[in-house]
């Protein structure tokens, strides 16, 4: 299953995403740190601020309106805030971190931005990496949660057109005053629900070579 695009946000890429299909990623008061592959430059930290954010604009590549997996690696340091946020000033689908140990995501209705029952797991560690993820299968109208390859959330949420039409930020949403606070590598967006081994494949999609 191929990826409608994969960001490292790493030094190396500088924004651009591996598939070439999408506009560089913007970003704001963000500083390159170790990934999650241990090699120097490879993730962006975010400094819990509102200042402190990326921006992906999407064209139409990122707008996977019927079923869609989210995967990215996250090192966090407490403060709630976006990881995945459709909508640089309010509710698309959108991925968070609630609290230091919460992953929680809300897959927002396309027509009135309405909301669906969320889902949230409460096991994420700080101050460690870990592989998180998302996905929604509109045929069968199921969400899932995803920590380090393993299913750790499930919820029959109805089928539903996705909120995936706007613009993506990552680390601080306009008007909100939770802001993502450590490490964020390998920002990975698919058009289908991927399977669960399909994404423990995909945990190493941005990993490099040490020397």
């Amino acid at each position: 299953m191929s990826a409608v695009a994969i960001f490292p946000f790493s030094k190396a890429s500088r924004g651009r995403e591996l598939r070439n299909r999408n506009p560089p990623a913007r970003y704001s008061n963000v500083v390159y740190t170790p990934g999650p592959d241990g090699l120097p430059y490879g993730s962006y930290y975010f400094r819990g601020r509102p200042s402190s954010y990326v921006e992906i604009p999407n064209r139409g590549t990122l707008d996977v309106r019927s079923c869609v997996t989210i995967l990215a690696w996250i090192y966090h340091q407490g403060h709630a805030g976006p990881i995945v946020n459709y909508k640089r000033n309010g509710w698309g689908v959108h991925l968070w971190m609630v609290n230091p140990k919460t992953l929680f995501v809300r897959y927002t209705q396309r027509i009135g931005r309405r909301f669906t029952h969320a889902l949230a797991y409460r096991g994420v560690k700080p101050h460690t990496w870990q592989f998180v993820g998302t996905s929604y299968n509109r045929n069968t109208g199921v969400a899932k949660l995803y920590i380090n390859g393993n299913m750790v959330a499930r919820r029959k949420i109805g089928k539903i057109s996705l909120s995936t039409n706007y613009e993506i930020r990552v680390g601080a949403r306009q008007g909100d005053r939770r802001y993502f606070r450590g490490r964020i590598a390998c920002l990975q967006f698919y058009s289908a629900a991927l399977t669960t081994n399909m994404i423990r494949r995909r945990m190493k999609a941005c990993f490099r070579r040490g020397k």
